[in-house]
């Protein structure tokens, strides 16, 4: 676990969470095989269902807590028993679209990645009233969370509930800093100006940065340097606003990391983990990325690393915003499920407060060791901070800020289209900012159009 090791920059944020701590600190003695602790039904109606979950990933220590627990504890309770799938990551968005439009799927839980939810909303159970039985207080969920669940719809009609959820972290060797007398970056800017110092006074990479073609990854620190400048995405109108004056330069700061030697050159090809592992094993100085990472830095086998790792808020924007990319997993209910009262009923365990204070609080096995939450009555816990110091503190300072992408079918289009702009730009350095821009922004305008966004 965390005990003991880090967090400078956490003990603010720890203590205003403490003073809105929700009394979920009080719950060591609540008996988690008792329906009522959950809101299940104690005659268990639904007694010998079996529920198929579709998701990916199940090693990750979130996932394989929750998995373990399902099958001791909530198949104990009310006689459903659950198979959670296993998908490639990069096979998960494929199988999620076909099984949703399958009307003879086998399955009837699924997760999915935000972005995609858009593609598959008309598949899933709305939840408004699901909600309501059971008086799920949406406000416990970041606004950005709130916005992917209901796919920032009109009517906010819920289409599931956060599962997992990550916003971006400043991860830094604090004894790097502190012996170069630098102060932890709070903008993009700081960063950049941190990272060239460490790389002329160590020998080490200022930053690992990450600009391969990766399932998207190389944007998720654009979004924040996009979004921070005042730049956007698309625009009210759905005009593409990337490749304005504001987003070349916000494009231009991102590059600036490789393009000035400060991360590595093989950056241009690395994903988010092979970037992360760059500090995991004592060759960088700084990342930013997901906070599910944390528990690699401090687990790592390098001690200097181990002992000294130190986590902030994503850098914001020199007189900007501070605004990254809360990203988020929800979990619902398909359409055509044939138990979708029993499905309910495991969506009612699985996303209950109880069950992921325990979750995150797991410390009986190494593989089930995970910081992740996503309620903020979670991350203001007082022992879930104490556990993992203050770590969700930071966390949900975060969050309070984040935004949630354009969530229209299409934007699973745009993405590919963006992603390898940026993967241009990274592997040529004499690629014109602009130039490259202005072709992703017409081959966006033309999806959109096709799709009827500028019909009169």
């Amino acid at each position: 676990m965390y005990r003991n090791k880090w967090l400078t920059v956490g003990t603010l944020c720890l203590l205003v969470t403490m003073l809105f701590a929700l009394p979920l600190a009080a719950q060591d003695d609540i008996d988690v095989l008792d329906p009522a602790t959950f809101g299940l039904d104690a005659d268990r109606p639904y007694e010998g269902t079996e529920l198929q979950f579709l998701v990916c990933c199940n090693t990750a220590p979130q996932f394989a807590s929750l998995a373990a627990k399902t099958e001791s504890e909530f198949t104990e309770m009310t006689g459903i028993t659950v198979s959670w799938g296993d998908l490639p990551f990069g096979s998960f968005q494929e199988q999620l679209y076909l099984e949703a439009t399958n009307p003879n799927t086998q399955y009837d839980v699924v997760a999915w990645v935000d972005a995609w939810g858009s593609n598959v909303q008309e598949n899933l159970l709305p939840l408004g009233d699901f909600i309501a039985e059971n008086n799920i207080d949406l406000d416990d969920y970041s606004p950005a969370y709130q916005g992917a669940i209901t796919m920032n719809s009109e009517d906010s009609t819920v289409y599931g509930l956060p599962l997992r959820g990550h916003p971006q972290m400043l991860m830094y060797r604090a004894d790097v800093l502190e012996e170069l007398g630098l102060e932890v970056p709070q903008t993009w800017q700081e960063v950049a100006e941190a990272a060239a110092i460490i790389e002329e006074n160590t020998d080490l990479d200022g930053i690992s940065m990450y600009y391969g073609i990766n399932v998207d990854q190389n944007l998720f620190n654009w979004y924040s340097h996009l979004w921070g400048s005042g730049a956007d995405i698309i625009d009210e109108n759905f005009e593409p606003a990337f490749n304005t004056e504001t987003g070349v330069a916000a494009t231009e700061q991102y590059l600036s990391y490789l393009r000035d030697g400060n991360t590595a050159p093989s950056s241009i090809a690395f994903n988010e983990q092979e970037a992360n592992e760059e500090m995991v094993q004592g060759r960088a100085a700084m990342f930013v990325g997901w906070w599910w990472m944390a528990s690699r830095l401090t687990n790592s086998d390098n001690a200097e690393v181990a002992e000294n790792a130190a986590f902030a808020p994503a850098p914001g924007w020199e007189g900007g915003e501070t605004t990254s990319y809360g990203y988020l997993w929800p979990v619902g209910v398909l359409e055509q499920s044939d138990s979708q009262e029993a499905a309910l009923e495991y969506l009612r365990w699985l996303t209950h407060p109880t069950t992921e204070r325990r979750v995150v609080l797991d410390d009986s096995d190494p593989a089930l060791d995970t910081n992740v939450a996503v309620r903020l009555s979670v991350l203001a816990d007082e022992e879930v901070n104490e556990v993992h110091d203050g770590l969700q503190g930071v966390a949900s300072d975060i969050l309070a800020d984040a935004r949630t992408l354009p969530l229209i079918p299409e934007y699973t289009e745009m993405i590919p289209i963006l992603a390898e702009s940026i993967n241009e730009l990274a592997v040529d350095e004499n690629a014109d900012v602009q130039e490259v821009l202005d072709f992703a922004a017409e081959d966006i305008r033309a999806i959109l159009e096709d799709a009827g966004y500028y019909d009169e």
